[in-house]
């Protein structure tokens, strides 16, 4: 009783540099962790539309050229 009484303790003091030493994930890491990848995969969804919209435009452009060059021929 008295070993565990020390032992809970000494990682009650030293917990945090514990966690630090071994690079230990903590809850509210893996919630941020959590959040970041939502935030990035909301993200991915306007890069989309925007990647869409923009081979479009290109495609657009490069047809105006290709028309451009057959009149100046």
């Amino acid at each position: 009783m008295k070993f565990d009484n020390y032992l809970s303790g000494y990682l009650d003091r030293r917990m945090s540099l514990i966690i630090e030493e071994w690079q230990l994930s903590t809850r509210n890491d893996l919630t941020d962790l959590t959040q970041r990848f939502h935030r990035v995969q909301d993200e991915l969804v306007g890069l989309k539309s925007f990647e869409r919209e923009t081979s479009t435009k290109l495609s657009d452009l490069e047809t105006r050229v290709r028309l451009l060059k057959e009149k100046v021929k």
